[in-house]
Order: structure tokens, then sequence, then C-alpha cells
């Protein structure tokens, strides 16, 4: 029922997001003082990664703790901006996704004065949807520094479908399916040159301070800053 509950509270409130999202594209036009003349848009495909150096739990049958590490956290987006006009400054709407990934466990277990280490299977996978306002300054046609900021909806779900034995002898159950959802403020901070194609290249810095809650499987905090290559094209 828990997994359900959740699957269905991301759609939904995903969904509002979308709407929102769908309604501000179908209505871009009343934005422009020459409708018939719609300045350039921006499209940003962003690959990068997100340091943690942080931690989850989980628990044996006997309810003992043990500690597992989450180094960092990969992120695949998609950003869209749609500016009121083109110009040296420009602002106007930014809407976009992400999706992160990692697998790489490393369960430190410590009994007393003893420790071990455990290599564990399982996941976990992260994701925002967000709705923004950007300020961008062009200096030359070829730079554009930007900054975005709005609300954000971001997820979260762990994962685990294995029963570990260290060398110990010690049987850990990190068999899990939890999930989390949220809503907080997102940043963005980037610069991107623009050849003459239209294409462009450039890097960014994101952050959204977003703690993920995972019940009796403890939490992990994804407020680090969020570090990405820039692949951009205009439409």
């Amino acid at each position: 029922m828990g997994s359900a509950f959740f699957c269905a509270r991301v759609i939904r409130i995903a969904g509002v997001l979308a709407g929102l999202m769908v309604s501000v594209w179908a209505n871009a036009n009343v934005w422009y003082a020459s409708p018939s003349v719609l300045p350039k848009r921006y499209a940003q495909l962003s690959l990068g990664s997100q340091p943690l150096d942080d931690a989850w739990y989980v628990y044996d049958g006997t309810g003992n703790q043990y500690i597992a590490e989450v180094d960092a956290i990969h992120h695949l987006g998609l950003m869209l901006q749609f500016p009121r006009e083109n110009g040296v400054i420009e602002y106007g709407f930014e809407g976009g996704a992400h999706v992160g990934y990692n697998s790489d466990r490393r369960l430190f277990i410590r009994l007393g004065s003893e420790s071990s280490v455990l290599d564990i299977d399982s996941s976990l996978w992260t994701g925002d949807v967000s709705v923004g306002t950007f300020l961008s300054i062009k200096p030359q046609p070829w730079l554009r520094f930007l900054y975005a900021a709005g609300p954000s909806l971001y997820w979260g779900k762990i994962s685990g479908d294995d029963d570990n034995q260290n060398d110990d002898g010690f049987v850990i159950d990190t068999r899990s399916n939890n999930g989390y959802v949220g809503l907080n403020i997102y940043q963005r901070l980037g610069m991107e040159f623009t050849f003459s194609n239209g294409l462009s290249l450039g890097a960014s810095v994101r952050h959204i301070n977003a703690t993920l809650d995972f019940g009796p499987n403890g939490q992990v905090d994804i407020n680090e800053p969020h570090y990405s290559v820039l692949l951009g094209s205009q439409f």
C-alpha cells in the first residue's frame, strides 16, 4: 500500500506541474509585443554529478542499525527557457526535469570495536520537476550567463533485494522499497558558449535543499551543489 500511495502522490503532483508547464507553453504568445515574431527559446540537456558524502541506514532482523555510504548521484536533465524577448538582457520562464541514479554501495558494519565492509545490491533513484523564472545576460552574441530559481517537486526511491552475510557470519536484510516526495526551491547558475549553428556548450551549478526521508531506512540529504555540463540548442 505504501508503494501504491507513493506512486499515486507522485503522479498527482507531477500532473499539476505538467499542466502548469503546458498552460505556459500554450499561452506564451501573450508575453510578446510582436506575437508573429517569437523570440528564440533555449533547450539545455544537462549531464552531471552531485557529490553527497552522505549515508543511509539498513537494519538486520534483530533491529541493529548499519550505515551505508552514498558518495554521489549521477544526473540527467532537460531544461527549457522561454524569454519574453531576445537581447543583451533576457528574462522569462524556465521549466524542466532531472533524474538521478546511484547503485554503488558499501556497507560498514560496526559491532563494538570490530568493523567490516559488505557490498550490497541496492539502488537509489532521485528526480525533480521544476517551474521557475530566469534572467540571462549576453555580453557577446556567443556568450550567455544565466540565473534561474523557482519551486521544485523532488522525489527519491531507495530499494534493495538481497540478504547479505559478512565474513563474521552476520546476516543483514537489505530488502526495502521506500519512497519520498517533497517540495522546495531550486536555484541554478550557468554559462554557455553558442556556436554559429545555434548549438551551445556550457556548464551550470544547481542547488536544492532537500532531504529524502525513507522512514526506517533513514534519510539522505541531497543539498549539495549539482554540477553539470550543458548541451544546448535554440528553437
